[in-house]
C-alpha cells in the first residue's frame, strides 16, 4: 500500500503490525480502536493480508466476526482454503491472541476475466485533497487508528480516508479498504435523529465488505448510513468509493449499548 500513498506518506516509518515470526504479529498502539483493543477494520485487514492471492485472483468479499475484543498483544493469523474452484475460491482465516481465538473471517476470491463488453459503473471523480481535514480524538484519550489516517469530509457527506501507515505493507486492496470501511456505522447519526445520542456505545460484532474492482489510489470514500431499533439492535452500511467512483459496499450489525459511567 505504501506505493499507492502520494506525497509525504510514500515511505512510512513502519507498519501497524510488525512481524514476530511467520504468522505472528505485534500491533502498534496506533491500531487501537475507540473501545478496548484493536480497531475492527485493522484486525480484519491483518487477516486478509494472510490470504495468498494468486495471480489473476481478487478478494471480492470478506466477512469478519469479532468474538471478543482484539487485544494489543501478540497475535497469530492462519488462513485455510475451504473451497478451491477454477473461478471461485473460499478461504477461512483465524486471529488468535494469547488468551485464545478472537476473530474469524471468510473471504470469497474470484478469478478475474477480460470481458470488455460488460457494463460498468459510471465514473464519479472526486478530489479528497481539496476537502476539509478532519480530526477526532479517541474516547479513551489514547492513540488510535484515526491518528494513523488522514481523514477529510466532502460536501456530499462522504468521508475520505487514507492510511498514513500501512497495515503490513501489503498491496492487497482489502488490507487498506477494511480499516476505512469499519468506521461506516459511526460517521452519521442514526436514521430519525439529528445527532447521535450521548452516552451510547455502538460496537459492531461483524463486518462485511464487498468489492467489485480494485480501487485506484490510496483514498477510500465512505458514504455512511445507520439505523437503530428500540431493541437496541442496529445496522450500519455505506457505499465505498475511490477517486474514480463506486468500488463496493460495507455492512455491519451494531450492538447499541449505554456506556459505563
Amino acid at each position: 500500500m505504501s506505493q499507492r500513498i502520494p506525497g509525504r506518506w510514500q515511505t512510512p516509518a513502519s507498519n501497524l503490525f510488525k512481524p514476530l515470526a511467520i504468522g505472528r504479529w505485534a500491533p502498534d498502539p496506533l491500531a487501537r480502536g475507540p473501545f478496548d483493543g484493536i480497531q475492527g477494520g485493522a484486525a480484519a485487514a491483518l487477516m486478509s493480508a494472510a490470504i495468498e492471492v494468486g495471480d489473476g485472483w481478487f478478494i471480492a468479499s470478506a466477512t469478519t466476526h469479532f468474538l471478543r475484543p482484539v487485544p494489543l498483544a501478540p497475535l497469530a493469523v492462519a488462513a485455510q482454503p475451504l473451497r478451491q474452484g477454477r473461478r471461485v475460491c473460499v478461504v477461512d482465516a483465524t486471529l488468535s491472541a494469547p488468551t485464545g481465538l478472537v476473530a474469524v473471517q471468510r473471504s470469497t476470491l474470484i478469478r478475474m476475466q477480460d470481458c470488455a463488453g460488460l457494463p460498468t459503473s459510471p465514473k464519479s471523480p472526486a478530489s479528497p485533497d481539496q476537502f476539509p481535514l478532519q480530526s477526532r480524538p479517541a474516547p479513551h484519550g489514547l492513540s488510535w487508528l484515526m491518528d494513523a489516517m488522514e481523514a477529510r469530509l466532502g460536501p456530499d457527506g462522504v468521508w475520505w480516508f487514507q492510511l498514513r501507515i500501512p497495515i503490513v505493507g501489503s498491496d492487497e486492496p482489502m488490507t487498506w479498504v477494511l480499516p476505512a470501511a469499519d468506521w461506516a456505522h459511526g460517521l452519521a447519526a442514526p436514521a430519525g435523529a439529528a445527532t447521535r445520542p450521548p452516552g451510547i456505545a455502538i460496537p459492531n460484532p461483524n463486518l462485511t465488505v464487498h468489492l467489485f474492482r480494485r480501487p485506484v489510489g490510496a483514498w477510500i470514500g465512505v458514504e455512511p448510513a445507520c439505523a437503530w431499533s428500540r431493541a437496541a439492535i442496529g445496522a450500519g452500511w455505506a457505499a465505498l468509493h475511490d477517486t474514480d467512483g463506486l468500488v463496493g459496499r460495507v455492512a455491519m450489525s451494531i450492538a447499541v449499548s449505554p456506556t459505563k459511567e
